[in-house]
């Protein structure tokens, strides 16, 4: 059973959401806000069980609220997305379930509305919401997650309760991928690729893992300019996974780095990044992330994946040949 206490590390506001929806002193609106991962959604679900359970301990997830809430077929929950065929809540959408919070409930007298990516409301949707948010309706509370706090209407954004969800430290995130019975060798790996987020720890795919096994030897076996092509060539093509290829990386050069400021050893690094870590000092690993950096502003503004490669990969070139082996 999933509880408040698994989230106690990712919000200082964890302990005072459960007394308030235990004891039924709950505001009308609440904005959960953090990188993907870091709980908020399954916090909200939680919230809503709290409302509407009816055992003694809070939430039971035993009793019939409980259940119904966790099946997804309680009358007085509500889950508003996209349309199948749409990228954004609609105003149409929004009216429609600002209708149903005008409707008396079903059970237990309160209705929990949930929006769990509330940056596809388009603003006209966010207009129609402002309006409830402004008037409530009695016994009837909002529960919004976000990742992107910008994408909202700064009046939205006050109307709520806002709730700031951050990541674990990589100690946290074993500990709980650990208790939900992740394989004790993907631990640590994990871990380290979700940067402390445990719902992206868990949706790590094999895939993945092998994808950054054959980052790290591509591009730090890259030693000199002519090494270039073939991992260019590569990579260049991989449209879908530009962004992960980009951030793969960074994950492995950040344990690098780490690792020539003396933080830790190099046993957990892939072979060819941990002889890059012991060879090019400190200022190098420090420079690269500098060209990771302009990379990503490179890819930001249309320019081909394969000139973000070579941005990076001349540099590792550069570091290795600066400083001899």
């Amino acid at each position: 059973m999933d509880s408040f206490e698994n989230y106690a590390g990712q919000s200082v506001h964890i302990g005072r959401l459960k007394s308030e929806f235990t004891n039924g002193t709950f505001t009308h609106a609440y904005l959960f806000a953090g990188p993907a991962g870091t709980g908020k959604k399954s916090v909200a679900r939680l919230c809503a069980m709290t409302a509407m359970c009816r055992g003694e301990r809070k939430p039971c997830g035993e009793c019939g609220p409980c259940r119904r809430i966790l099946a997804g077929t309680h009358p007085d929950v509500h889950v508003l997305t996209p349309l199948a065929d749409k990228r954004e809540i609609s105003v149409d959408q929004m009216r429609q379930m600002l209708r149903e919070a005008d409707i008396h409930t079903f059970e237990d007298g309160i209705k929990v509305f949930l929006i769990p990516d509330a940056e596809k409301m388009n603003v006209p949707s966010q207009n129609t919401l402002l309006k409830t948010l402004e008037e409530p309706f009695p016994n009837t509370v909002f529960l919004l997650t976000i990742v992107h706090l910008s994408a909202l209407l700064p009046t939205v954004v006050s109307r709520c309760r806002l709730i700031r969800f951050h990541p674990l430290t990589d100690e946290q995130t074993e500990a709980r991928l650990r208790a939900l019975g992740v394989e004790e060798s993907q631990v640590a790996l994990r871990a380290r690729i979700s940067e402390g987020c445990v719902g992206q720890a868990l949706a790590v795919r094999e895939e993945t893992i092998q994808l950054r096994d054959e980052i790290s030897r591509l591009f730090f076996s890259a030693h000199s300019l002519a090494n270039s092509p073939g991992v260019v060539n590569r990579f260049k093509d991989d449209k879908e996974n530009r962004q992960t290829i980009l951030n793969l990386f960074e994950e492995i050069l950040r344990e690098v780095i780490q690792v020539q400021a003396g933080k830790q050893d190099s046993l957990s690094l892939p072979q060819d990044a941990a002889a890059y870590a012991a060879h090019v000092p400190l200022q190098g690993g420090l420079a690269l992330r500098d060209r990771i950096i302009e990379g990503r502003k490179m890819l930001r503004s249309n320019v081909p994946f394969q000139s973000v490669l070579e941005t990076v990969l001349i540099k590792i070139s550069e570091e290795y040949n600066q400083w001899p082996w």
